[in-house]
């Protein structure tokens, strides 16, 4: 069992050797966390620049006090970065760098904190709100479904899974099953 969705192409071409392996339809972790594909399209329908929050992100803290989340890129002293990007490259050079790696961004309006119902998400959830007022998105919280990974685990493996015999791999799927076996 494979508590993993597609997540950027990273389990594409994974082969099952000699045994099975099952794992979500899932284009990522907030499809887990989500509870399902369906819901997970009814999220991005409604706003596709959303940033993701859960009580993981606070477990994944790099220890110098930066917080990775479930979107794209880390916060960091952009200021010391900016100095050191002068130093080695130049400031026109310098200045388009640090535009490209704020332009990600651009593409958010929402911060949504997933409260799954279990541990203390408080901390997570401020964290997610003040980022959500220092960026200018607007801040939900939602709650969270474990269905999916509930499923996995006690082997209720319906279409929201896929399950690669050995000598199978996994392929991204052109329809919405997200993933799919290849020989």
């Amino acid at each position: 069992m494979l508590a993993y969705g597609l997540c950027g192409k990273s389990t594409a071409g994974l082969v099952a050797r000699d045994v099975p392996i099952v794992m979500p339809r899932a284009h990522d972790c907030i499809t887990l966390f989500l509870g399902g594909r369906q819901r997970y399209k009814v999220e991005f329908d409604e706003c596709p620049g959303t940033y993701w929050y859960a009580l993981d992100y606070i477990e994944r803290r790099d220890g110098t006090g930066t917080a990775l989340s479930l979107g794209s890129g880390v916060d960091t002293d952009l200021g010391s970065v900016y100095d050191e990007y002068v130093e080695k490259y130049g400031k026109d050079n310098a200045d388009y760098l640090m535009e490209v790696m704020g332009a990600w961004q651009d593409h958010y309006q929402r911060a949504v904190f997933i409260d799954m119902g279990i541990g203390d998400g408080a901390a997570v959830e401020g964290l997610a709100r003040a980022e959500a007022s220092r960026r200018g998105w607007r801040f939900e919280r939602v709650a969270g479904d474990l269905v999916l990974i509930r499923d996995l685990l006690f082997g209720d493996w319906s279409e929201d899974f896929l399950v690669l015999q050995p000598g199978q791999k996994v392929g991204m799927a052109t329809h919405s099953g997200v993933v799919e076996a290849q020989a």
